[in-house]
Order: structure tokens, then sequence, then C-alpha cells
């Protein structure tokens, strides 16, 4: 054996030592793991052994934070919600926002020679924006006025961030392998770009994008609970801004003329009211498809190439709509389309990860192939077992966002889903505004906040 293949087994040897070192996520992924935390989050299973023992061993810190955290919302322990979302918020800061160039060095060799399951998760932009907003819904339902006021300024401000974060962010990382000329001619060559992006037709081009990451949800929110709180002014700006990007919209139409009716606190009204926020059903998640590469491209003598990438694929949605007093709610932000939005963006940089890690794979192979027959098993192997995407992602969040709005008399509110049967009722007591916050999954599972104001 000549010295090229002694050194792509060695590889090869130090790559299988990498699998054991890590465990089998490289090999088996997350998919069992995403299943079973969303069966426990349905049945609001309020067991946090899992996430606190993961949690402890400072494994996915930021995943098990962020589900654990909607774990612990569901179950109404709102402050443990936030010591959750806050370790995850954390590591978003020290490890992720201020990534260095040695750790996406190391994190970029990681996923080419493996797969990027061995990489600690790293979360989306559309997360870190929703974790300051759930927070901030927690403090408010623990009356905790000045920390909500903070965790929805910080979550409008990533908002307004997220652009130039993402671009410094894709640029860190495409800098590790723009230089690989390999890469570059696979991924530029029409027949790859032809079959790769076929399997991802309907889904990048069929839907509404939102623009520069913005989070219609986020922005509509946060100008209920600033108008709820008697802000009026920023209220006014932040229910406008909604209104720009969702302009027929008749209920932040609705909304927005209400704080213009008010000039300094809604609270001056004579007339009380009550918001009922809906999230339905389940957000997009990822999945993982195969894509094989046409042979030739490579060598004649390749045994096997092929590339896994993730696909976002869509969930159920819970009940079409709400009802409360005889108004129908409305659809304020698709989560969908934030999802898609940004799986979009951050496409380019996961294809070209994953052609080269399924080039480098690919010619070790064929070294060890044309070496011997057992090596070039060996190397079959090794890439079969590690051809795995990497699908995790907050699974905690909604299909959409919807939202009414009713005046409020001695009768309470009467919530009913699309077909008319009672899901809640709630008295609020005279005087007061109430933000009612609906949370449900699937058909019959629903959690219910109450907030009074």
């Amino acid at each position: 054996m000549n010295k090229e293949v002694i050194f792509s087994i060695k590889v090869i040897l130090s790559c299988f030592f990498i699998i054991s070192f890590y465990g089998c996520s490289a090999i088996y992924g997350y998919k069992d793991s995403m299943n079973q935390f969303d069966n426990n989050l349905i049945i609001n299973r309020c067991d946090y052994t899992k996430i606190d023992e993961k949690i402890g061993e400072n494994d996915d810190v930021i995943l098990w934070g962020i589900g654990g955290g909607s774990m612990a919302r569901n179950c109404f322990n709102y402050k443990k919600s936030n010591e959750l979302f806050d370790l995850a918020e954390n590591e978003y800061k020290v490890k992720v926002d201020k990534d260095n160039f040695l750790n996406n060095a190391l994190e970029s060799t990681k996923t080419i020679l493996v797969n990027n399951n061995i990489n600690e998760y790293e979360g989306n932009i559309y997360e870190k924006i929703m974790v300051n907003t759930y927070k901030a819904l927690n403090f408010a339902s623990l009356n905790d006025k000045v920390n909500a006021r903070v965790e929805f300024n910080r979550a409008l401000d990533r908002q307004r961030r997220a652009k130039e974060y993402f671009n410094e962010e894709i640029k860190k990382k495409e800098d590790e392998i723009s230089n690989d000329n390999g890469l570059n001619r696979i991924k530029n060559n029409k027949e790859v770009q032809n079959i790769v992006y076929k399997e991802f037709d309907d889904l990048f081009n069929n839907f509404k994008a939102y623009p520069d990451f913005v989070n219609p949800f986020t922005t509509y929110i946060s100008g209920i609970y600033f108008l709820l709180e008697g802000d009026s002014v920023k209220a006014r700006d932040l229910l406008k801004e909604s209104l720009e990007m969702e302009p027929s919209n008749e209920q932040i139409k609705s909304d927005y003329e209400l704080s213009k009716r008010y000039i300094t606190s809604l609270k001056e009204s004579k007339d009380n009211y009550a918001w009922i926020i809906y999230e339905n059903g389940k957000g997009m998640i990822k999945d993982e498809i195969r894509i094989n590469i046409p042979l030739f491209l490579f060598s004649r003598n390749v045994i096997y190439s092929g590339i896994s990438l993730p696909k976002i694929v869509e969930r159920d949605s819970s009940y079409k709509y709400l009802v409360a007093n005889g108004k129908e709610s409305t659809q304020i932000c698709n989560m969908d389309s934030v999802i898609k939005t940004e799986f979009k963006k951050r496409f380019p940089l996961i294809l070209s990860e994953a052609l080269l890690n399924t080039i480098s794979k690919t010619v070790t192979q064929k070294q060890l192939n044309d070496s011997s027959p057992l090596a070039g098993f060996l190397g079959v192997l090794y890439q079969s077992l590690t051809n795995r995407s990497d699908i995790r992602s907050w699974t905690a969040l909604p299909k959409n966002f919807q939202a009414l709005r009713v005046k409020l008399d001695s009768k309470g509110v009467e919530i009913k889903n699309n077909e008319g049967r009672i899901i809640k009722e709630v008295l609020v007591p005279k005087g007061k505004n109430a933000l009612i916050y609906v949370k449900s999954q699937t058909i019959g599972n629903d959690v219910i906040h109450e907030i009074l104001f």
C-alpha cells in the first residue's frame, strides 16, 4: 500500500474513534429523541429529568434549553421555563454569537469528516427571537412588568440586527470551505444543481417569504403588550410596523386604530378588552433525504456516492381557528413561512458542507478500493454509517399565530374551537383587560395562559 492509502486508512480509523467518542448521534442522528420529546410535550408530561441531565452534562444546552423551556411553559412553571431559556440564550451569546475562527474551523472539519450531528446545536435566528418573546410572556404571567418589557425589547432588537448577524455568521463559515476547488467544481455543475434543487422546488418557491428574518408575531405581540401596559406611543409604533407588513390584515388594522384612539394609555378607556392569542398546531421540522450524485462526476471506480440533506416538512394544524363571543381569530404570522425563509437562506451553505463531506469520503473510499477490496469495504461502511443529516430544531414552535380581540362585559369570554365546542370560559374581573394565550398543538390538547392588566 502506498503512503496515500495508508494515510486514508488512518483518517478513517481516526473518524471511527471520533464517532466512538461522541456517541451514536453521528450514526443514528436525533430523530428518535426529537420524537420522544414531542410526545412528552403533547401529553404535558412535566418531567425535566432528562433535560436537566443533558444540560448538566453540557450536552446540546441550546437544544435542551429551548425544548425544556417550552415544556415548563406548557406546565405553567414560568420561573423554570425562563431559567431554561436563560441557559439557552447564554449559550447563544457565548458559543454562537461570539464564535471564533478556530471554533468554526474545528466544527467545519468535524462536519466534513463525520457529519454535523457531532457538533453542538447552534440554533436559528428565528429561535433566538422566540426565546426572548417567550421569556417576555413568562415574565408577564409572573406579573414582572420590568423584565417583560426588557425581554420584548431584546426580541425586537435581535430582530433588527438579524440580517447583519446572519451575513457575518454565514461569511465566517463560507470562508472555511470556499477555497476547495473540488467543491466549487461539483457545486457549480448544472446536473448536480438540477438534481438537488428539484427535490426542494416546491419548498423554496411556493410560499410568501418574510423580509430580513422578521417574525411578524414578535412585533405584533410586543405592540399588544405595550398597549395593555399603557404605553400607547410604543404600541402604536409597533402595530403600525405590523400593519405595514400585513396591510390587509383586519385584526392588526383594528388594533392599530385602537392604539391611536388613546393618546397616552388604554387604561384611560371606560371599555375593557381581552385579546385571545392562538398558537395553532405544530411548526415545520427537519427530516432527512438522500440524493445520489451521478457517479461519473467522481470516478468510474467509486462504489457509492450520495449526499444526505435536511429538508423541512410541514406538520398538522390543530383547530382551524378559534371563536370568542362570536368573533373568529385571524392569522397574524405564518411561522412555517418564518422557518422556510431562514432555511432557504441557509441552504447554500448546508449544501456546500454536505457536498464537501461526500467528496472527502468518496475520494478516500476510491483510494482504499484501489488498494484492496477489504480497505474499500471499510470506506463504504464508514460512508454509509455517517451519511446522516442534522435534523435538530425547536419542535415546540407552532404552525401559525392567530389573534382576536373582544370587548368585555359581565358575561366574560367564551372561547370555542372552529366546530363550536367550548374550550374555555374566562371571567375577567371588572375593570381589567386580559391577554388570554391559547396553545394547541393537536385537537384536544389545549394549554391556556391568562394574564390580567
